[in-house]
């Protein structure tokens, strides 16, 4: 099998109506690609993601998708070419990463920093959607106290909150007054509450509250994190999601006794791609985020759907989805 063609495809899927404006406005993750890859068998692979220059793409033309397999493909490319493996092949992608261990994964909501009435107004739409989990951006420009009863208020108590500042606490004594202040609320974690190079300060927060902290894995070395015992979860995160590379900080995360979540921000592929490899990561526990939830409508078929913060993942050849074109048509640049 020869992979024949690359088409990219750039498109603006709309964010839904409630914080489109705003999100237009700071240009958030506006444009996305799609990549349709062919091959001389008629197999036709999709992937999303971030942009890949032609001279980029032309560099897989004339080559087998079977070569990239744990390989080191583009995120998106990656993608396109694990759907042509399994519908080639007749498996779920998730056969050709590892052993199934989860049949249903767990995925998060996601916002950007807003007024406290509009952190509860995402996160009754998330609950509707049947998400239970909701990331949050931490500002010093708004009261995280008065943001996180807002939500607490709108939603049932099963509704869970992470809250990353990125290291905007800066201080481990910061960090702990905050803690203080939320720890009656249905809090996850708190994500990179300060430095992450600060290990000293991780264990002076340690040491302080019970208050969960997830880290991005790699920085510090996750060996020497894991020794100092500075973190309670890992973050992997593009571009370390290739396969390869999350079952390799996965499998370091898991020996250490560690859960860990995901996060590719994409589309409706980027999502199910995310599904599949979670499926085969014993210690993929955590809800991951990819954003698509934000949008106003999925471009794939059948669209994602949640329950109780979990989505299925498919069991049918290849990635187990397939592009809808018209919704495509409807954002295409």
């Amino acid at each position: 099998m020869k992979i024949t063609e690359i088409d990219a495809i750039e498109v603006k899927v709309p964010y839904h109506a409630g914080i489109n404006e705003m999100m237009t406005e700071r240009n958030l993750y506006q444009v996305n690609h799609i990549y349709k890859v062919y091959t001389d068998e008629g197999i036709v692979g999709i992937g999303d993601n971030g942009s890949q220059s032609d001279e980029a793409l032309q560099k897989y033309i004339g080559r087998d998708p079977f070569e990239f397999m744990n390989g080191h493909a583009p995120t998106p490319l990656q993608q396109a070419f694990y759907d042509i493996m399994g519908k080639a092949l007749g498996v779920p992608v998730y056969q050709l990463l590892g052993e199934k261990v989860q049949d249903r994964v767990p995925i998060a909501y996601w916002s950007i920093d807003m007024p406290p009435e509009a952190w509860a107004n995402e996160a009754k739409r998330a609950y509707s959607l049947g998400y239970r989990l909701h990331k949050i951006k931490a500002r010093p420009w708004f009261d995280i106290v008065e943001q996180v009863e807002a939500i607490s208020a709108a939603v049932p108590s099963d509704y869970k909150l992470r809250i990353d500042p990125n290291d905007s606490f800066e201080t481990p004594a910061r960090t702990l007054e905050v803690a203080r202040l939320l720890r009656d609320y249905n809090i996850e974690a708190f994500e990179t509450p300060i430095p992450q190079s600060d290990i000293e300060g991780y264990l002076e927060i340690k040491r302080g509250c019970d208050m969960p902290i997830t880290i991005h894995f790699g920085n510090p070395d996750p060996v020497e994190a894991i020794k100092a015992g500075m973190n309670d979860s890992f973050i992997i995160a593009y571009p370390d999601s290739r396969a390869a590379n999350a079952k390799r900080e996965g499998a370091i995360a898991e020996a250490a006794h560690l859960p860990l979540w995901m996060q590719i921000v994409g589309l409706g592929i980027t999502t199910t791609y995310l599904m599949h490899l979670g499926a085969t990561m014993p210690n993929a526990t955590m809800p991951s985020v990819t954003l698509n939830c934000l949008r106003a409508f999925d471009i794939i078929k059948p669209a994602i759907q949640m329950e109780d913060g979990y989505a299925t993942v498919p069991d049918t050849p290849g990635l187990g989805i397939e592009l809808d074109e018209d919704a495509l048509e409807n954002c295409r640049v």
